[in-house]
């Protein structure tokens, strides 16, 4: 692995941790204004912290592996195959919590992520079979840096539904 390589996944580890600690921040304001956490916010408090760590983890495996002088022909279809069963997992619950909690029919801009990710996901696998080309940190980091993207974004739609102060009783 390249220092470049390296580089970019500790820096995008560093930024999802970041991203996990920031939104907890937001769910301590929402009791702090006197708000409870519905299933709706649980939901989102799950996606967000689960996701984030996710991110984290799933960028330091490549440096793991480097440490434990895999060589690189290993460590990105190991890396890939690792992140698109996981990410695979995450895709199925995320859509059964969302269907559990809200029901009715996802927004467009819910499917239109839901597509997208599942491209992205179906792009690690090529990655791990090494297709169309030879296994590579690009398709890895790409998908991880898109994930990170979702969350973010998901979190950006969603927090006014924590900083709406609960009705005095």
């Amino acid at each position: 692995m390249t220092s470049a390589e390296s580089d970019y996944l500790l820096r995008l580890a560093s930024l999802s941790l970041s991203f996990v600690g920031f939104s907890s921040v937001v769910v301590t304001l929402r009791g702090a204004l006197g708000g409870e956490l519905s299933d709706r916010h649980l939901r989102l408090v799950r996606l967000y912290i689960e996701g984030g760590f996710l991110v984290t983890a799933l960028a330091l495996v490549p440096t793991l592996l480097n440490f434990l002088h895999i060589p690189g022909t290993v460590t990105w279809p190991l890396s890939s195959a690792a992140a698109a069963s996981i990410l695979t997992f995450v895709l199925v619950i995320q859509f059964r919590r969302r269907r559990t909690v809200e029901l009715g029919r996802f927004p467009p801009w819910v499917i239109a992520i839901y597509g997208v990710s599942i491209v992205a996901v179906a792009g690690l696998w090529l990655n791990v079979a090494g297709l169309p080309f030879p296994s590579s940190v690009g398709p890895y980091a790409v998908v991880l840096t898109w994930a990170l993207c979702v969350f973010g974004f998901i979190f950006v739609r969603t927090i006014t539904v924590f900083l709406h102060r609960a009705p005095l009783t």
